[in-house]
C-alpha cells in the first residue's frame, strides 16, 4: 500500500512533465525542432499531440518540400484518432495536391478504406456504405496494377454482404408486420439482386408463408386465383429444397392450400 501512496506523487509529477514539456514544443519558434518533436509523438503513439504540431506545421511549410511529409503523417495522425471522415477529407486532398508523390496510392487507398471503416452496422440506413463500394471501385479503376486489390475486393465483398443481410431483413420484416403482398415483391427483388444468396432456402420459405397466408386471408373473388399462386409457389419451392430444413414445414402448408383449394 505504500508503494503505492508512492506511485500517485510520480505519476502526477510525470505527466505534468510531459505537459510541461509539450507545452515549450508548441510555443517553439524553431519550425524543424517541432517537427522533429511531432515526428516522435507520432511515433510513441501519441496522436493527438502531433496532430496539433503538425497542423500548425502545415501553414509554416506550405510550399516547402518538407510539406508532403508533414501532410503526410497528419492525415495518419487523424486515422488513428479514428477520426474517419476527416482522414477521408485530407486524404483526398493530398491524392490531388501531391499527384507525383510516391506516397499517392497508399494514401488513395486509405481514403477508400475509411469509408468502409465508416459503415454502420446492417440495421442501419447503407447510405454510407453504398458510398464506401463506390469509392472502393473507383481505387481499383485509378490503380489497377495495386498489390491492394485483393483486399479491396475482400473489402467489397464484406459490405455486399452487409447489404445482402439489410435486404434480406427488409424483406423478412414485411412478412413479420402482416404485409404479405409486399414481402412477395421484395423477395422477388431480393432474389433477382442475390441469386446465390446464402439465406435462398430461408427467404424462399418465407415467400412461400406470404403466398400462403395472401391467399388465404383474400376476398372471396381473389382467393382461387392466390390460392392457386401459393400451391405454384409451394410445388417450386418442394422441388427446390427437398432436402431442405422447412421441407416437412412447406408440405403441411401445401396440404392447407390444396384443401382450401378443393373446398372453393
Amino acid at each position: 500500500m505504500k508503494i503505492f501512496h508512492l506511485f500517485i506523487p510520480f505519476l502526477l509529477f510525470f505527466s505534468c512533465s510531459q505537459y510541461r514539456t509539450y507545452q515549450q514544443v508548441l510555443k517553439s519558434t524553431d519550425p524543424d525542432y517541432q517537427y522533429t518533436q511531432a515526428v516522435s509523438y507520432f511515433n510513441n503513439a501519441d496522436y493527438a499531440r502531433s496532430l496539433e504540431l503538425f497542423e500548425n506545421l502545415l501553414i509554416v511549410f506550405k510550399g516547402d518540400e518538407l510539406a508532403e511529409d508533414i501532410y503526410y503523417y497528419y492525415i495518419y495522425a487523424n486515422f488513428y484518432l479514428k477520426d474517419y471522415m476527416s482522414t477521408i477529407y485530407h486524404a483526398d486532398n493530398f491524392v490531388s495536391n501531391f499527384v507525383l508523390s510516391s506516397k499517392k496510392e497508399e494514401i488513395a487507398y486509405l481514403s477508400a478504406y475509411c469509408h468502409y471503416l465508416d459503415t454502420p452496422r446492417f440495421s442501419l440506413d447503407q447510405k454510407n456504405t453504398l458510398k464506401a463500394i463506390t469509392e472502393l471501385e473507383r481505387f481499383v479503376m485509378n490503380f489497377p496494377e495495386s498489390d491492394s486489390l485483393q483486399r479491396i475486393t475482400d473489402l467489397v465483398l464484406d459490405l455486399n454482404n452487409k447489404l445482402e443481410k439489410k435486404y434480406f431483413e427488409n424483406a423478412k420484416l414485411y412478412y413479420e408486420t402482416g404485409k404479405y403482398k409486399s414481402a412477395i415483391f421484395a423477395i422477388d427483388y431480393f432474389l433477382t439482386d442475390y441469386p446465390e444468396t446464402s439465406f435462398l432456402e430461408e427467404i424462399s420459405f418465407i415467400q412461400v408463408q406470404a403466398y400462403y397466408e395472401l391467399g388465404k386471408n383474400s376476398i372471396d373473388e381473389k382467393k382461387l386465383q392466390r390460392i392457386k399462386e401459393a400451391i405454384f409457389a409451394c410445388d417450386n419451392f418442394l422441388i427446390a429444397f427437398a432436402e431442405g430444413v422447412y421441407y416437412t414445414d412447406a408440405k403441411n402448408i401445401y396440404k392447407k392450400l390444396k384443401d382450401i383449394e378443393n373446398g372453393l
